[in-house]
């Protein structure tokens, strides 16, 4: 490698840059040549580079900021709740008509169903790459037809999508010594969500936990069936009575108002004073005819109308503490990071009005901007740390501070011409394209390093003008940097064809990876050539070459060029044995790694946090669930790397839905920063043991990113295994001897 010294940067004079002339640029052209024509139009050159960088910045405001790409995974859910019926006669009358009504459905593969005490879970699975848009229409245009063939007990099914940019970007769970059972739930459904609400890219807030209000009418049936009423005739009665009626127009000669006839109910005092009519003249009465006398009565004769509170049937506590959950959904386009600031800020002005009560806590459960920014900041530290490694191995190498400078702008150009073209192509910001932002700022540094020092070898050498030479130099490296780029593209860009479900999730990876290195390739013809050729031309010399350490470095680096000479002169003389031996060396190394260097679709995630499952056996009542999640949370708490634990025992949380299920506990555990997850995962799960638990699972593990799914399966596993049968008991049996194997082998 020529070592350029201060000598021969101020070696360039004035006669070099008058021999610049259209004459010789003219004499010199042959054929189009991008390099030639960006230090030809330095100016042009220039004034597109400063677009870019102003564009590049304007889209790294506006791109979306997501922690996933945007998915829509092949799948369309159905839920619906059927209050009061068995789980053996929901799956004839509304289970299976739904299968078999939405099994017709346009590109569906499976159909998986779920029947528990008053809820129905149905998933459709359709082969990925399909227009789930038009499948979610498709189904929904069955479900209407079907609807007729549904008890009435049944409520109305909602479909959806499974859309990672659906879920909550942030959790928090309430605990408040004075605001406590309904009063907490109320607080925080007519106070804190009305509030964060309004807060800039918030799309909902859903609150679940908690007990609600709810007005009982306890009914005496002796009392009932004394006055000749039915169940049904006080079932009609309060649901045509609490309506909102139209009262018509008055018409009048300043105006015609309309009017509206108040019925709802306001209060518990009017359920109680509701009037019914009994004798001859009653409402749905068999008696019609009869000749026994009207008497009306009150609701309050025959039934007792209690103000209170719904039954309990899931309890959610943090750390040990009755608490209800606060998740916020952002709109489709916002940008996570100032959505969940915004709300963050709106809740410590509440702090401080003191429309929060002092003694209340917010504990954070979920926050998706905490991924998000340490991905941003990953991503920044990435790139200023190439930045500043190319920089000092250009000073050391080249010994030059112009030169340095070209590739230290080389990296954040080529970056923000990534970011414009993710922007051009409706991309976002997200830990995929975050992570291919990174991989691209090697890929500038080689284009760039390149392509400069094979213009300052050429300047050196040659007695031409600097710009004539740097037009000739560059032109040279023109058809070698745009085949090497162009082969890294070719090793890239066949992932797009792939299909299938992974190719969901990382499109935007490979995309971004492509626009990176296209953006090192247009940067290395552009930007790079026009500014080495006007830099090089400059008449004037840092010295910085002539510095002890650069100096010292450009000695040991001949010293090891020479030895290197004598190593590949020696290797050259024999070729058959070092190949030989590089062979098995390398090649031997790598097929016995092959089998045990961990196989993975994408490595585990950090997210600081520990998920806790327990699975009860069927017959467990609601008691004996809390008692066990109980002796659970005090189990958690108790360790030193759980900072709280957030419980729901009798079914389980997801946004503002509450799914009930005796069978099932959860806890979601904060640990202290620091902690090895995966360990304390494996050592919790083993005290649990100890508990001798029978026919229960309880199982400890890391804390997985919400939203990503890795199969279009309906186990969230790494194995899959579907039992089938008609015999439920059969299937059980065997499922139970699956598990127990599992279990002994896993």
């Amino acid at each position: 490698m020529v070592q350029p010294t201060a000598s021969s940067e101020s070696s360039v004079n004035a006669n070099k840059l008058a021999g610049e002339s259209v004459g010789e640029r003219s004499r010199s052209s042959s054929g189009l040549s991008i390099s030639t024509l960006a230090i030809r139009q330095h100016i042009a050159s220039l004034v597109l580079t400063v677009a870019v960088v102003v564009l590049g910045l304007f889209f790294i405001q506006q791109l979306p900021v997501d922690l996933l790409p945007s998915i829509t995974y092949p799948r369309i859910g159905l839920r619906a709740d059927a209050p009061g019926v068995s789980p053996e006669v929901a799956v004839d009358e509304v289970t299976r008509p739904l299968e078999e009504a939405l099994a017709a459905t346009e590109g569906v593969v499976q159909v998986v169903s779920q029947t528990r005490e008053g809820r129905i879970s149905l998933d459709l699975y359709f082969q990925p790459g399909g227009n789930i848009d038009q499948a979610l229409n498709d189904a929904t245009a069955t479900l209407n037809r079907s609807l007729d063939q549904l008890p009435e007990t049944v409520g109305q099914p909602r479909l959806f999508k499974f859309d990672p940019s659906q879920l909550p970007i942030y959790e928090m769970a309430l605990t408040s010594p004075s605001l406590q059972g309904v009063d907490l739930r109320v607080f925080a459904e007519q106070e804190l969500a009305r509030e964060l609400t309004t807060v800039p890219g918030v799309a909902s807030v859903d609150i679940s936990g908690g007990v609600q209000e709810e007005i009982r009418v306890n009914l005496a049936p002796a009392r009932l069936q004394a006055l000749g009423l039915g169940m049904t005739d006080v079932l009609s009665a309060l649901s045509e009575r609490n309506l909102d009626t139209s009262g018509g127009r008055i018409q009048g000669p300043d105006g015609e108002p309309l009017t509206r006839v108040a019925g709802r109910f306001q209060n518990a005092d009017e359920i109680r004073n509701l009037i019914f009519e009994v004798g001859s003249s009653q409402v749905g009465s068999s008696q019609v005819g009869s000749s026994q006398a009207v008497q009306q009565v009150y609701l309050r004769d025959f039934a007792d109308v209690i103000d209170g509170t719904e039954e309990q049937r899931v309890f959610v506590n943090l750390n040990g503490e009755p608490a209800v959950k606060v998740s916020i959904q952002k709109q489709p386009d916002s940008n996570t990071i100032v959505a969940v600031n915004g709300v963050k800020q709106r809740l410590a002005e509440l702090r401080a009005s003191g429309l929060i009560p002092a003694d209340m806590t917010l504990n954070t459960t979920l926050d998706e901007s905490v991924f998000i920014q340490n991905s941003i900041r990953n991503v920044a530290i990435s790139g200023l740390t190439g930045a500043a490694l190319a920089g000092v191995a250009v000073l050391l190498f080249l010994g030059s501070l112009r030169q340095t400078f070209i590739i230290v702008v080389a990296i954040p150009l080529a970056t923000l011409v990534a970011i414009l073209l993710m922007g051009l192509f409706g991309l976002s910001l997200n830990v995929f394209s975050l992570g291919g932002l990174a991989l691209g700022v090697g890929i500038v540094v080689d284009n760039a390093i390149v392509m400069l020092e094979n213009i300052v070898k050429g300047v050196e050498k040659s007695n031409k003008p600097v710009v004539r030479q740097a037009e000739v130099s560059s032109r040279e490296l023109e058809s070698a940097l745009f085949a090497s780029t162009t082969t890294n593209l070719v090793a890239v860009l066949p992932f797009l064809l792939i299909g299938g479900f992974i190719s969901l999730l990382f499109n935007e990876l490979v995309l971004t990876v492509s626009f990176a290195v296209g953006a090192s390739l247009i940067v290395a013809l552009t930007v790079v050539p026009m500014l080495t050729s006007r830099l090089l031309a400059v008449n004037r010399s840092s010295g910085i070459s002539s510095f002890w350490l650069i100096r010292q470095f450009d000695l040991r680096l001949q010293g090891l060029t020479q030895q290197y000479g004598k190593v590949l002169n020696w290797v050259l003389h024999r070729r058959v044995l070092v190949v030989a031996i590089a062979f098995l060396i390398f090649g031997g190394s790598s097929l016995f790694m092959v089998g045990r260097i961990p196989q993975e679709i994408l490595p585990s995630i950090a997210t600081g946090q520990a998920n806790v499952r327990v699975q009860f056996p069927p017959g467990t009542t609601l008691a004996d669930n809390q008692t066990v999640m109980t002796a659970v949370d005090e189990l958690l708490i108790a360790q030193p790397e759980v900072e709280y634990a957030f419980s729901t025992s009798g079914g389980f949380l997801f946004g503002g839905n509450t799914s009930e299920n005796a069978l099932r506990g959860s806890s979601t555990l904060t640990l202290v920063p620091g902690t090895d997850v995966a360990e304390f995962s494996d050592r919790m799960t083993q005290a649990f043991g100890q508990f001798n638990l029978v026919n229960t699972r309880l199982r400890v593990s890391p804390g997985r990113v919400r939203g990503l799914i890795l199969n279009n399966s309906p186990v969230r596993g790494d194995v899959d295994i579907i039992l089938q049968g008609s015999d439920a008991a059969s299937l059980e049996a065997a499922g139970a001897q699956i598990l127990s194997a599992l279990d002994e082998r896993a």
